[in-house]
């Protein structure tokens, strides 16, 4: 059988009797000709890939939806994060590691929303050009020229993310990497997620362009008709730009005087754990790996110490007691409550794949 809802005729008089045959019933078919009794109609079976209505009928299951499974009663929206293009899927595909999709039902590779990166082996993005939407800790071609097509990249000199490095975003463009500012080769490249794909704290820094919706799907309206136009970038995105603003993440004005916050996801990396030596980390772990508390960063008791904000408010240190590195050693430490004890390395595990999801909606 198949998805396919044919039917073989009946001849219900006998051979011979040609002129007289009628259809099975709907829903129904034959599994050869020459049947003479309805009885010799049989069931359709709908295979994985369509569903079967009320009537019997098999129908072909749509983009972004599947089935996995014969006579399935209806095609399922694919989840969050996947995606199919293709009618008729048994399964869907996953969006990249760093992407992900707004809804169920995505019908395209180009809704998940994530990093990428195009590099090519000559100048002015032409020869062999590749595409990639994650890092890539070794580029085993030569490359010559390189266009962000969304987010920021971090592109560095050496493999492995090492040695100096040049930072693009999807505004500047395609560039050649012999008129790079900082870097002379790329050897490898890693792109930015936190505050550009995801929130870190409350998003005062977020300045991705990935969201020109409310969290309710109502359009926002630009900045620069807004009481923070002269603090906010005069574009539709949802941003949080105003550091005193009582918003837990980053929003848009709908109207002139009416707001509503985005359904940006906040950033798990940095948050729930940390990348490189810590010193993007922002979550708020506040004791150290002995159990000890921390201390608050702006006092000086019971520890004294030059690391007070906002001169290294850049490494997250304020008033509060979280877990911070802005001497970019080791990992994420503070000063501790105890005496005996001036500072210690803080309970905080390593970000890898296969424990931490990149964000959280």
């Amino acid at each position: 059988s198949s998805g396919i809802n044919a039917e073989w005729p009946l001849r219900p008089g006998g051979a011979g009797s040609v002129a007289a045959c009628v259809a099975c019933p709907e829903g129904k078919r034959t599994t050869g000709e020459g049947s003479t009794s309805v009885d010799d109609c049989q069931d359709v079976e709908c295979s994985p890939g369509f569903y079967r209505d009320a009537a019997g009928s098999c129908h072909i299951c749509e983009k972004g939806t599947f089935s996995n499974v014969v006579n399935a009663v209806a095609c399922r929206p694919c989840p969050k994060h996947q995606y199919n293009s293709a009618e008729g899927s048994v399964q869907c595909m996953k969006c990249p590691d760093t992407a992900f999709t707004w809804g169920t039902g995505t019908a395209s590779f180009a809704d998940c929303i994530g990093p990428i990166i195009e590099v090519c082996s000559e100048e002015g993005m032409n020869g062999t050009c590749h595409v990639y939407y994650d890092d890539n800790l070794w580029i085993n071609t030569t490359v010559r020229s390189v266009n962000v097509i969304r987010g920021e990249f971090d592109l560095f000199e050496k493999t492995n993310l090492r040695a100096r490095f040049d930072t693009l975003s999807e505004e500047d463009g395609p560039h050649n990497v012999a008129e790079l500012e900082t870097i002379g080769a790329l050897e490898s490249f890693a792109p930015v997620l936190n505050d550009v794909f995801c929130s870190l704290d409350k998003g005062w820094k977020f300045h991705g362009s990935v969201r020109t919706q409310s969290k309710s799907g109502k359009a926002c309206i630009n900045w620069r008709k807004t009481p923070l136009a002269h603090k906010a970038e005069p574009n539709h995105y949802c941003q949080n730009p105003d550091g005193t603003n009582l918003q837990a993440k980053p929003f848009c004005y709908i109207s002139e005087t009416e707001t509503e916050e985005c359904d940006i996801p906040a950033c798990v990396w940095d948050m729930a754990c940390f990348t490189g030596v810590g010193v993007h980390y922002r979550g708020s772990t506040r004791t150290t790996d002995h159990g000890r508390n921390c201390q608050n960063w702006n006092r000086d008791w019971p520890h004294i110490h030059g690391y007070h904000s906002p001169k290294y408010s850049w490494a997250g240190v304020g008033d509060h007691t979280n877990c911070r590195n802005p001497d970019y050693e080791g990992k994420p430490w503070c000063y501790t409550t105890n005496l005996l004890h001036r500072w210690e390395y803080c309970a905080i595990p390593r970000c890898s794949r296969d424990d931490f999801e990149f964000y959280k909606f």
